[in-house]
């Protein structure tokens, strides 16, 4: 549900304008859809649900909405020459609170539908996340260590690209380089969802109440509580390591790279604001210690 949240609104998305405006415009039947995929959910269970999905959805148009729009703007000014833009530490702090706020829409989301599953839905829950864990194992975990860390440098240099456009030799070195330096987060990762999995299949068998399972889905998506002191210590040496990269590539992009930047942000942007209301389009993110100002 959280990844489905996310992918409707399509925050960091690189698709092309058309499949944003799309994706927004049918969340609600991707949403549903993904009910049925992952949990098996069947038609009067989704009935019950679809009044608390159409009111969430309102609810992003009004107040998350235009905060991603607010991002977006952030990220604009980012690339601008006069160096008075957004740095990377800004944006990706504003980032970490889109992220949070897009998922706490997914606990609100997930927790009716969890605490009506039968104990066949349960089951089907725990082989939809197994296949999706060993899914994840074979791209992220290739036991040849020098092709995962190629297949990394290659997804960094892929992810950049759908922005800016084609890198030249010497931005793609220097991706390679700085991902060389940017600790590997992918098994750590993986074991902490696969454990809070684990806990989330063992409540719903026992199961546990409404408050419990939102309790426990906030500390997991919202705070990602759990973790160990090793593992954040690391996540902070690779934000700082992502940071210093994008910093640095930015200072190097051309003025055709700039242009596609704001080019392919300006039509995800032009999509997303077409489903804003007059009354809610001014909106600012909240300030962070990383950013000067963001703008409204």
């Amino acid at each position: 549900m959280l990844r489905l949240i996310v992918i409707a609104v399509l925050i960091a998305s690189g698709v092309a304008c058309s499949r944003t405006e799309f994706a927004y415009r049918n969340a609600d039947q991707l949403l549903g859809y993904y009910a049925w995929k992952t949990v098996s959910a069947n038609s009067a269970q989704r009935d019950r649900w679809r009044p608390l999905l159409e009111t969430t959805l309102q609810r992003h148009r009004e107040q998350e909405l235009p905060l991603v729009i607010a991002y977006l703007d952030l990220a604009a000014g980012s690339v601008d020459e006069s160096g008075a833009g957004a740095d990377a530490a800004c944006l990706v702090d504003a980032a970490a609170l889109l992220y949070q706020r897009h998922a706490q829409l997914a606990v609100d989301l997930a927790v009716p539908l969890l605490t009506e599953l039968d104990a066949g839905q349960i089951s089907h829950l725990a082989k939809h996340t197994a296949k999706r864990q060993r899914d994840a194992a074979r791209r992220y975990l290739d036991p040849d260590l020098q092709q995962r860390q190629t297949s990394r440098e290659q997804r960094f240099i892929e992810r950049i690209e759908t922005w800016t456009g084609k890198l030249n030799d010497s931005q793609r070195q220097q991706i390679r380089d700085a991902v060389g330096r940017i600790p590997d987060l992918s098994a750590p990762w993986l074991a902490y969802r696969a454990q809070q999995t684990d806990r989330l299949l063992g409540m719903l068998e026992a199961g546990a109440d409404t408050q419990s399972l939102r309790d426990f889905l906030t500390g997991w998506w919202v705070r990602m509580d759990g973790q160990s002191a090793e593992y954040r210590q690391r996540w902070h040496s690779a934000r700082q390591g992502f940071i210093q990269l994008l910093d640095a590539l930015a200072a190097t992009l051309t003025d055709r790279q700039r242009a596609t930047f704001l080019d392919r942000l300006g039509e995800v942007r032009a999509d997303l604001a077409s489903f804003v209301a007059p009354e809610h389009q001014q909106a600012s993110l909240p300030a962070f210690p990383a950013c000067d100002a963001a703008p409204a």
